[in-house]
């Protein structure tokens, strides 16, 4: 049966689909796929699925194989070795035809079918002759693309702000829609020092939160409006969007902090106006929550004291790697460090990716979602300080890996 999986390739982190026959392949297992560009070596990104039959397979490439030393090796030289000699021709030859653009970056596809290069320029640029001499000189089909300053960091750029890698270069696919409003309601500084990326554009994280904050402010009274609470009247003075609160100065000039749960007569269940007593679409029914409601089941829970459980065998985690396990209703991730098993809760603190996925480098885990890392063998957090994870006891009979849930 044939199965799919979530391939990323490329210089620019392209992402795709792809169907393959060879149910071996793994998480981070490096491969070679065939694409639109040619033959290119990626990096698989999530577990194989099986493809259920009279599913239509047109326009989804193939899983050419796992990738082999020999494979890594060729990928290694071209990025070492032609990629230079690639680079420095072009810049000569753009030189020599005094062309106003900016070479960023060379992208060798790995099978040699075309060479890719990446440029920036202000004006729109002629470069059919430029195009000749490459394929003059490499004897391939020759590709020039002019990008964005977005596209340009993602191809060069290394540590945003926060310390970790750039997010274009880990998991934003889709750049842009970043506007000054997402910083103004999240009460950002106007420094566009502070809320620039590397880019020189506006930080793709800002609008991360920017739904939340929306809600924040449908479901807030605005400023000046007259709010009774369990602290008694007042007026709302200042809004904490993200936490849901306002603060109201009440008559005798006393400032006061006041959750939304307090605000009498507060729409909490639907966003509502900004001191209207309507809740604003009150009584609204879509079809979502009457699915919710049909399908919703309460189900009691007696809770059992912990107890070591089996959760996989030894020989099914190869040193290096780690497993998501689901014991007894909780999730955890399982890893192998040289022999020795650690358990810690699976998703990330950050914003919840599978740390199962994640690379491991001695007991250092890193989240492949944002690149946020952890010790699994104590929890503790190792590129954020004060976060850290679940961790649960773990012990080894035999071939049996037992974790206490």
């Amino acid at each position: 049966m044939p199965h799919s999986a979530t391939v990323r390739y490329g210089k620019m982190f392209l992402v795709g689909k792809f169907k393959t026959d060879r149910p071996e392949l793994k998480i981070r297992d490096k491969c070679v796929v065939r694409t639109d560009r040619g033959r290119e070596l990626g990096e698989v990104l999530t577990a194989l699925e099986a493809i259920p039959d009279g599913t239509s397979l047109e326009g989804m490439s193939d899983i050419l194989r796992r990738a082999t030393p020999d494979d890594v090796h060729l990928a290694q030289t071209l990025e070492k070795e032609h990629r230079v000699r690639e680079l420095a021709f072009c810049k000569q030859e753009i030189a020599k035809l005094n062309l106003k653009m900016k070479l960023v970056e060379v992208d060798h596809v790995f099978g040699g079918e075309r060479i890719v290069f990446y440029f920036v320029s202000e004006t729109r640029v002629d470069f059919r002759e430029l195009v000749r001499h490459l394929a003059h000189e490499f004897r391939t089909r020759i590709e020039l693309k002019q990008i964005g300053a977005r596209d340009q960091a993602r191809l060069v750029g290394d540590i945003g702000h926060c310390g970790l890698s750039l997010c274009c270069r880990g998991w934003i696919k889709e750049l842009g829609g970043i506007t000054m409003d997402m910083a103004k309601i999240q009460k950002h500084t106007a420094d566009p020092t502070k809320i620039t990326g590397r880019c020189g554009k506006l930080l793709c994280c800002l609008r991360y939160e920017y739904s939340w904050y929306l809600e924040g402010r449908d479901l807030l009274p605005a400023r000046g409006a007259k709010i009774e609470s369990r602290f008694g009247h007042g007026i709302v003075v200042d809004q904490n969007l993200l936490l849901r609160e306002v603060t109201i100065e009440k008559s005798d000039g006393e400032r006061q902090v006041v959750k939304l749960a307090e605000i009498a007569g507060a729409p909490a269940p639907v966003p509502g106006c900004t001191g209207c007593e309507t809740p604003k679409n009150a009584g609204l029914e879509t079809s979502m929550v009457r699915k919710i409601e049909q399908e919703t089941k309460v189900v009691s829970v007696t809770a059992e004291p912990p107890q070591f459980r089996s959760a996989a065998k030894a020989s099914e985690i190869p040193p290096g790697q780690g497993r998501e396990i689901l014991l007894a209703g909780v999730t955890i991730a399982l890893f192998n460090v040289d022999g020795t098993f650690h358990a810690v809760q699976h998703e990330c603190p950050h914003q919840g990716g599978p740390l199962a996925e994640g690379s491991l480098e001695g007991t250092v885990l890193t989240c492949s979602w944002h690149q946020w890392q952890f010790d699994v063998a104590t929890g503790q957090g190792v590129s954020v300080s004060g976060t850290g994870l679940r961790t649960y006891e773990v012990k080894v009979e035999g071939e049996d890996v037992l974790v206490k849930v």
